[in-house]
């Protein structure tokens, strides 16, 4: 088996820096706008399927400051390898970041990239670490099946997105998890993790893919809000499968300590993709299941969340209590309290014949709850995890899958 370095990925970076630019139309439902998110298919040798740069749709914020929606993309274009926990990159050279767009006339417009960067200003990259801090046990490949490895560039899976008015926005991301400061060019300022005393030590047990999917930051209290995808392996993998607790973990940015809080997925099998602060103390919650709609069935759900009567869970870990195992019982019995929860809006009726497999990023802006998918840069699995690509199409139809905006009236909503 080789393995292969990567050294630089300068030229791979100014490809992908400038190939989104440029408009989308969208479409008015009244009570509901589809706007699509502008992108570009590029031919990868030796895939087999272009990619679609892209990928816009791990998170979302409105900023109001300049008028634009900031979209997240993830670790980049990849799929199921040749052995189990692995990974192949179609782009191994690709680098987190975040797009800016504006809407325009019913059309969404790039304004532009944010790439993100380390302290020193050397670009992230996606790849996995095998093992250590943040260490997922995946191995990534490339295209042409060799083991690559970046000595130069640190990887990041970046999920979450919060911007605190500042010009400066936070990142979480699911490998460590890491929750990081970036300035307004994407330079890294500081990090919160697991390893260096930041965040809960207990947090390092995330799922693998399945770390600090959303994060939100509240001007209330001057505190960042992240949410784990699923319930932490907690004491080991086993709990995956069984638990439907998920940690909500609070940053006090005045003072770094943290909180911790339970939330309760509907269905051990749901995942939580993001997290967005309300104005009165109570945040929306992105609730999902993994699969694409059939027939107009399936789970895509945003929930009012409140965390006035919810227990801070950080003592039971010092306890030896492990909170994803406790029964309903065990929680009325230790006076635990989790998160309150009322269904918001239930994308699959607000927005009938909403195809997508993978919300995963909300903000309002204009009156409206605005819903983005991940599209997975267009690209998918054989249906045999070989380490081919094929395109990620909608089930039914000829339809590629794409990012786009769903732009819900709030007020159908009350």
């Amino acid at each position: 088996m080789k393995t292969r370095y990567i050294i630089l990925a300068a030229g791979f970076l100014a490809v992908c820096a400038a190939a989104n630019i440029g408009c989308s139309c969208g479409t008015d439902r009244g009570d509901v706008r589809v706007v699509p998110v502008p992108s570009v298919s590029i031919a990868v040798s030796g895939s087999g399927a272009d990619v679609v740069m892209g990928g816009y749709g791990s998170s979302m914020c409105y900023n109001e400051a300049d008028s634009c929606f900031w979209l997240l993309t993830d670790r980049g274009p990849n799929v199921d390898g040749p052995v189990p926990e692995s990974k192949v990159f179609a782009c191994e050279g690709f680098v987190p970041r975040v797009g800016r767009f504006r809407l325009d006339g019913g059309k969404l417009v790039k304004v532009g990239d944010i790439l993100l960067t380390d302290v020193d200003g050397n670009p992230f990259s996606g790849l996995p670490v095998y093992e250590g801090d943040g260490g997922t046990g995946e191995i990534g490949y490339d295209i042409r099946s060799e083991v690559i490895c970046d000595t130069l560039h640190r990887g990041i899976d970046t999920e979450g997105l919060a911007l605190v008015g500042d010009g400066t926005f936070w990142v979480s991301d699911e490998y460590g998890p890491y929750v990081m400061h970036f300035d307004a060019d994407g330079r890294l300022i500081e990090e919160y993790t697991p390893f260096n005393g930041g965040l809960p030590r207990i947090l390092a047990l995330r799922r693998p893919n399945r770390g600090m999917e959303g994060l939100t930051y509240s001007a209330e209290n001057n505190t960042l809000y992240g949410i784990m995808q699923s319930p932490l392996y907690n004491p080991d993998s086993s709990t995956g499968d069984v638990s439907s607790l998920c940690r909500i973990i609070g940053i006090d940015l005045e003072n770094g300590m943290t909180t911790q809080y339970l939330y309760r997925l509907e269905n051990p099998r749901n995942v939580v993709s993001d997290i967005m602060a309300m104005n009165d103390g109570r945040f929306l919650m992105l609730e999902r299941d993994g699969a694409f709609p059939k027939g107009g069935e399936g789970f895509k759900r945003v929930y009012l969340t409140d965390l006035t009567d919810a227990t801070e869970i950080s003592q039971l870990d010092t306890e030896g209590v492990v909170p994803e195992m406790l029964s309903d019982e065990d929680l009325a019995g230790m006076q635990v309290q989790t998160a309150t929860k009322e269904l918001y809006c239930d994308i699959l009726e607000s927005a009938p014949g909403y195809p997508h497999d993978k919300p995963e990023g909300m903000c309002i802006a204009e009156g409206r709850l605005c819903i983005v998918n991940d599209d997975d840069f267009g690209i998918a699995s054989h249906k045999i995890s070989d380490g081919r690509v094929v395109e990620k199409t909608i089930p039914g139809t000829d339809r590629r899958d794409a990012c786009e905006i769903y732009m819900i009236d709030t007020a159908s909503l009350r």
